[in-house]
């Protein structure tokens, strides 16, 4: 008898799904990059300082000496990663540790298990729509993305408790918060860098934008909702109903016996005080990464004390948070470190050179359409937005010049091919950690995402075809 349950065990092993490891993908990018330096004719464009940054200068590319990583600079490329993303990583690690003092202070807890408790009067999909609801607004107007991973297995914990599965938890807040960043209407790290480059006034053309946001969101939302709403009903239609997902599981049973206090009311307040006051930083005071970890790290403090945690529970708190969040910072780092390879190998430019020639000679429409589809392509090797911005926009403002369509218009081409496909991506370590934190695998994630990318490649190709005709300006 026991021969016949280790069998059956041991066959449940075998055909469980693997999960891959985000750190081994980008790794061997990184050594795939390294190997390309010794092949790729290397070549550079001409970079001149214009208003305090660095910008090409178009149709300066030339022929460079071939400079091949050495195996030493292979590895080099993981610690220069993680000092080139330093700023986001402390972000990420700080936000994890505020938000465990707040869990230390039973609000978050609490705050989830009335929401849970109220599922039946008010309906687990309206729960579920407040959500995504949430993560546009994040995603759109603070122009957030690695930013979120703190939250992700609380809303994991949350979808799961509501009767859905981890897949909804990840695509809710996830899925969301990408989608919105890519039609972001005021993301200081595309749409700012990029308006600054081409000379538009900071922000200006919001209100397609804003229309656009709004569309790509209800396109998004009704495939989760349908697929969720089909969980709920059947979970035996789940693409996670072979993955094991009780360790993200949370029992809020515990947090109904008790009243919540007003201590946790004010520190819930203070909470999302703290979004709203970030939100108005980001897009009024033109706040860095450093200030937003800056109020985060208050936040924690303030809703610690209010709740009357020792000081050295706080401290503890912050430490234990980070260390949870540790993981997905240093994903964040290792992805940097493939931009630093390419940048190192001198294939930056030759990319840029080689992907910029087709469009040359198009019609206007196909200009914009094609600079997405580009940018979007290129996405996976650079997924820095303000990266990509610097280093193309010099060559796109005097393209769309040329060929005739607005300035406006090509910035919304480079801004869809920036954000559209972070959620295809398997070289982005956002949203590996993304998949990773709610045990998704990748494969089963693209089976459920590649509908809602393929609609929404579709949808954003109508809008340029629109912008291209309407000319979307203000020039």
């Amino acid at each position: 008898m026991s021969n016949k349950n280790n069998f059956e065990k041991k066959t449940l092993e075998e055909n469980k799904p693997k999960s891959i490891n985000p750190f081994i993908i980008m790794i061997s990018v990184i050594i795939l990059v390294t190997l390309a330096t010794y092949v790729v004719s290397p070549g550079a464009f001409e970079r001149i300082e214009e208003a305090g940054k660095t910008i090409l200068v178009p149709g300066s590319f030339h022929s460079t000496n071939q400079k091949p990583l050495s195996l030493l600079s292979m590895f080099q490329a993981i610690p220069n990663g993680l000092v080139g993303s330093a700023d986001i990583m402390f972000l990420v690690m700080l936000v994890g540790g505020s938000l465990e003092v707040y869990n230390r202070t039973g609000s978050i807890d609490k705050g989830i298990s009335k929401i849970v408790e109220k599922s039946d009067k008010i309906g687990s999909r309206t729960i579920l729509i407040g959500i995504m609801i949430l993560f546009a607004l994040i995603g759109g107007f603070l122009g957030w993305a690695e930013q979120i991973i703190p939250f992700i297995p609380i809303i994991v914990s949350l979808t799961l408790a509501l009767g859905y599965d981890s897949l909804v938890g990840v695509a809710a807040s996830g899925l969301i918060t990408l989608i919105s960043f890519s039609a972001s209407p005021t993301n200081v790290y595309t749409v700012g860098i990029a308006h600054e480059i081409a000379g538009l006034p900071m922000f200006s053309g919001m209100g397609a934008r804003l229309i656009v946001l709004v569309v790509f969101n209800l396109v998004a939302m009704t495939f989760i909702l349908r697929y969720a709403s089909k969980v709920k009903k059947d979970p035996s239609k789940s693409l996670m109903k072979d993955i094991d997902v009780s360790s993200l599981e949370k029992d809020y049973s515990e947090a109904n016996k008790e009243k919540m206090t007003k201590n946790q009311i004010i520190s819930l307040i203070v909470f999302g005080v703290t979004f709203i006051v970030a939100i108005y930083g980001v897009s009024q005071l033109g706040w860095s990464l450093n200030d937003l970890t800056a109020a985060f790290i208050f936040s924690g403090v303030v809703a610690g004390l209010i709740c009357k945690l020792a000081p050295v529970e706080i401290v503890n708190g912050f430490l234990d948070g980070a260390k949870a969040s540790f993981n997905g910072a240093m994903v964040i780092g290792v992805a940097r470190g493939i931009q630093w390879s390419l940048e190192e190998g001198g294939l930056v430019d030759p990319l840029i050179n080689a992907l910029s020639k087709p469009l040359m000679g198009l019609p206007t429409w196909a200009t914009a359409i094609g600079v997405f589809l580009i940018i979007a392509l290129l996405n996976g090797l650079i997924p820095s937005g303000s990266g990509k911005a610097m280093a193309f926009m010099p060559i796109l403002i005097p393209l769309a010049d040329l060929v005739g369509i607005t300035r406006q218009t090509m910035v919304l081409a480079y801004q869809f091919g920036d954000g559209i496909t972070n959620s295809l991506w398997f070289t982005y370590g956002t949203l590996l950690i993304f998949l990773s934190l709610g045990k998704v695998p990748l494969k089963k994630w693209y089976k459920f995402v590649i509908p809602i990318q393929a609609t929404l490649f579709v949808i954003a190709c109508i809008f340029l075809i629109i912008a291209t005709s309407v000319g979307y300006g203000p020039f």
